[in-house]
């Protein structure tokens, strides 16, 4: 996984919505439906990743078996 600390403006005063966070709070909204993977139980990054990519591809497979 890849991630990009997104810098806040100098000039920028309170909260502004980014472009892509609602990417990020889906993404969390589907994890928490797959066992809680939105939490880091395993302790191992390997572990972590494989569960992360084993619960993408049972969406996708659901995805494609179920289109809406």
């Amino acid at each position: 996984m890849r991630h990009r600390v997104v810098k806040k403006q100098p000039d920028q005063k309170g909260l502004v919505v980014r472009e892509r966070r609602w990417v990020v709070e889906r993404s969390f909204g589907w994890m928490s439906h797959r066992g809680g993977l939105h939490r880091e139980r395993a302790g191992r990054p390997d572990v972590a990743t494989g569960r992360l990519a084993c619960a993408a591809s049972l969406m996708a497979a659901n995805a494609l078996n179920n289109p809406a």
